[in-house]
């Protein structure tokens, strides 16, 4: 992959591609999934890491620190 530069276009860019990304996930089948899978027995030790590492609330925290970045360098800290 080429490098891309840290412009405020390419950073906007990121930012509407969470944002649509976070408008279109299904956060209560994925939350009842993740329920599901918490309760059952006999799920491997990665699989049950993976649930508790799980977090959709990663994507906000995600555009919040692009909307940062943007911030800085429109000169707005």
């Amino acid at each position: 992959m080429k490098k891309v530069y840290k412009t405020e276009k390419n950073l906007q860019k990121v930012w509407d591609n969470l944002d649509e990304a976070y408008e279109h996930i299904e956060k209560e089948h994925i939350e009842k999934a993740i329920e599901d899978l918490s309760l059952m027995s006999s799920i491997p030790d990665e699989v049950k890491r993976d649930v508790e590492r799980f977090d959709i609330s990663a994507i906000s925290c995600l555009k919040c620190d692009v909307e940062e970045l943007i911030s800085r360098l429109k000169g707005e800290f």
